[in-house]
């Protein structure tokens, strides 16, 4: 015949474990990378807006989002600073810019609102404007890397 108390030890253990259980899973590894989002409240299309009026200089970009997490369809937009240079129009898989910056100087970055995971994402590259410069093609899409 068991004794009471050691019924007690054995109705306690669950609880020891879910306790463990619930202090490990809030550990984070610290070999985990960052979050990939620029705004994690994001939680509805940016609207983003191409905030340039001149086309006197402009490159142009055959692009692939690929993205482990999410579906690769949305909105991908080049941005030199703030300013939106260009918001891509989405065709057979690819994305094609033609961005047109106000001024040169600064890099162009990649940014992808994914509507499915509702989270901007900021490519890892950043790439220099060329004027009447093209990078990418349909045989070898430019495929950003995302934080």
């Amino acid at each position: 015949m068991l004794q009471v108390r050691n019924w007690s030890k054995i109705s306690i253990l669950p609880f020891i474990l879910f306790i463990a259980l619930a202090v490990l899973a809030g550990c984070k590894n610290n070999d985990e990378p960052d979050n990939p989002y620029v705004a994690p409240e994001t939680t509805e299309d940016p609207l983003w807006a191409i905030t340039v009026d001149s086309a006197d200089m402009t490159t142009s970009m055959t692009a692939i989002v690929r993205l482990t997490f999410t579906q690769s369809r949305g909105t991908l937009a080049a941005f030199m600073g703030d300013e939106c240079c260009d918001i891509a129009e989405w065709k057979d898989s690819l994305y094609w810019l033609y961005i047109s910056p106000a001024a040169v100087g600064s890099d162009v970055q990649l940014r992808f609102y994914s509507p499915e995971a509702k989270r901007i994402f900021v490519a890892n590259e950043t790439f220099p404007f060329v004027n009447n410069g093209h990078l990418g093609s349909i045989s070898e899409p430019y495929t950003p890397t995302w934080r």
